[in-house]
């Protein structure tokens, strides 16, 4: 705990100005250039890797091209390989060589030109049966002068077919031939002579698919002998050999890196591959666009943030010190006010207060005695208040002496009428007058409803009626005071008023299975549907009502007492009457009994 007070007290001898240095430097600076370093090495990583993966992706499309052209290739080899005709054609020994154009014409002629694609350069059968006459898609091995370097391939190979690459020279068409050659052996009744199949690939076709990607990537066909045998247009020379490494550079010295796939894992493809030297100029002017960019976010959300901050910092800077000083001179008993624009800031709230104390300061100063004698004033009016209010209250046992000299005067006199409405009405003013608001039994509330509505039957006559349909078990239960005859008042007042004659009033109180239902019903001019929506939103709400008062106290006891568990109720036709009333469930009623026990 020491420690960490003493770390604190070195942090507040720090002066304002560097604390907020520290702030800029630490907490600003610093954040910014890491958060821009590393997003552009993560962009530059996710660059690279994006650039990688395209040309993956073109190397592996360019190898699936290849592979489809020479499985096209194997396919036709197998399906030449298998029709037994032509081994009979071209194992039969020819008398003359009129004999073998008679079947060469009859036969052979179109035998292997309706196999030819746009992949397929040319099909081509070789055979030592020296009857045969070389020609067309046929030819006779045996020649010492005709170079076959298919064939020394062919031999030194232990499987039936494989893919060479040669330079033709000895037909009609020399030049570089990719070739898929296979021995014809599978027929053993036709193996006098030896019989080879060449099914020559479109060379053109190859290089168009190396070219297809050479926007993105330098493309090498490389055999089974590590010699490059087909390239795209700007990989280099036909034929030359490929370094036994990975060459560090496409062509031209333009930067690269090398990617190598396989052809295919099958036995004829074994050693040949696709390499790639991708051209990274692409990926380096990605890579530019993103550290000018960064370079740019950087030197903006620097250059913004250190401009508010130095702003901040000069406004409050200025108006600390200009504090500060005001302060030192309260030593020499100097209060002089501040002088400049606050502002609604913190600082500026401190500077109004700092003004308002040395006003208050100065006017203390100066005025303290009239200060004084303006209080010994206002206390003085303020015992002259209460003692007018203390003398204009009322006492109430003088109210009560009064209405008995009135009840016995009409007593002697003979005014039974009066006599009994003044007793109802002294009844109902030390009702009022002795008792605090809480829960009374139901008899208790509605005698008091009746002495009020026998006041009003005297004040009416013939042209008011009440009745009370009152269920006996109701009358232990206990209710909010003053809950029934506020609402006769409010039927009395309101109701029944506007109406000239036959006024009556019924209050029901009843029981049911689940709830105590008391009940205010009038036949009086009643209320329209939107006046009666406007009052129970008044009767809700806290603001002030324009008559009604007796209803809203009504439904405020009973949220007092039972919240949402009591059901209010106020309906009204117009002409017709009103009924206002509620709904207690019996879970939440007590019988006066209960009460007397507790």
């Amino acid at each position: 705990m020491r420690s960490k007070a003493r770390v604190f007290h070195k942090v507040n001898d720090i002066p304002l100005k560097y604390k907020f240095l520290l702030i800029y430097l630490l907490c600003v600076l610093l954040p910014i250039m890491t958060i821009n370093i590393f997003f552009y090495q993560r962009n530059s990583a996710d660059i690279k890797s994006r650039e990688q993966d395209n040309l993956r992706k073109s190397i592996e499309r360019a190898s699936g091209e290849l592979l489809g052209m020479i499985d096209e290739a194997v396919a036709l080899s197998h399906s030449i390989a298998g029709d037994d005709a032509i081994y009979e054609a071209l194992d039969r020994k020819y008398e003359t060589p009129v004999d073998y154009y008679d079947v060469y014409n009859g036969f052979l002629r179109d035998k292997l030109t309706r196999y030819m694609s746009a992949n397929i350069l040319e099909v081509r059968i070789f055979t030592n049966n020296r009857t045969i006459q070389t020609g067309s898609n046929y030819h006779v091995i045996g020649n010492v002068s005709v170079e076959l370097p298919w064939l020394e391939q062919l031999k030194q190979s232990d499987g039936n077919i494989v893919v060479v690459a040669y330079n033709e020279n000895s037909t009609f068409t020399p030049g570089k031939r990719i070739s898929v050659v296979s021995r014809m052996n599978t027929f053993a009744s036709y193996g006098k002579f030896d019989k080879y199949l060449l099914v020559d690939l479109n060379v053109g076709k190859i290089s168009s698919i190396l070219n297809r990607e050479i926007d993105s990537l330098q493309l090498r066909l490389v055999d089974d002998r590590n010699r490059v045998v087909a390239a795209s247009s700007l990989a280099g020379k036909q034929q030359e050999p490929l370094l036994s490494r990975a060459p560090d550079t496409a062509a031209g010295g333009k930067p690269g890196y090398v990617m190598e796939r396989e052809i295919g894992d099958v036995s004829y493809l074994k050693g040949w591959k696709l390499v790639g030297v991708a051209d990274t100029r692409h990926i380096d002017s990605l890579l530019g666009d993103a550290r000018r960019s960064i370079f740019w976010l950087a030197i903006i959300s620097t250059f913004i943030p250190s401009l508010l901050i130095f702003i901040i910092l000069r406004s409050y800077h200025f108006r600390v010190k200009k504090l500060s000083r005001h302060m030192e001179k309260f030593r020499s008993e100097k209060f002089d006010r501040i002088d400049i624009q606050e502002g609604r800031d913190e600082i500026g709230g401190l500077i109004r207060t700092f003004n308002a104390m040395t006003g208050k300061i100065t006017s203390l100063i100066n005025d303290v005695y009239k200060l004084e004698i303006r209080q010994k004033s206002f206390e003085l009016e303020r015992v002259r208040t209460e003692l007018s209010m203390l003398q204009s209250q009322m006492n109430p046992h003088f109210l009560f002496n009064t209405l008995n000299a009135l009840l016995v005067v009409c007593t002697k006199n003979g005014y039974t009428d009066v006599t009994e409405i003044i007793k109802n009405l002294s009844l109902l003013m030390r009702r009022l007058l002795s008792r605090t608001d809480g829960l009374v039994p139901v008899e208790e509330e509605l005698q008091f409803t009746s002495m009020y509505l026998q006041i009003e039957k005297f004040r009416f006559g013939s042209l008011f009626h009440y009745d009370f349909d009152v269920d006996p078990r109701t009358l232990p239960l206990l209710i909010p005071r003053m809950s029934i005859q506020p609402l006769v008042e409010n039927a009395c007042k309101h109701g029944l008023q506007a109406r000239k004659d036959n006024r009556t009033i019924r209050v029901a109180v009843k029981l049911t299975e689940r709830a105590l239902e008391a009940n205010v019903i009038d036949n009086g001019v009643g209320m329209e549907e939107g006046k009666l929506k406007q009052l129970m939103e008044d009767v809700r709400s806290d603001r002030a009502m324009d008559g009604h008062v007796g209803i809203r106290n009504v439904y405020r006891r009973l949220e007092l007492f039972y919240r949402e568990n009591v059901r209010f109720v106020v309906e009204s036709d117009p002409g017709s009457g009103t009924r206002a009333g509620f709904r207690i469930p019996l879970a939440r009623l007590e019988t006066s009994d209960c009460q007397k026990e507790a």
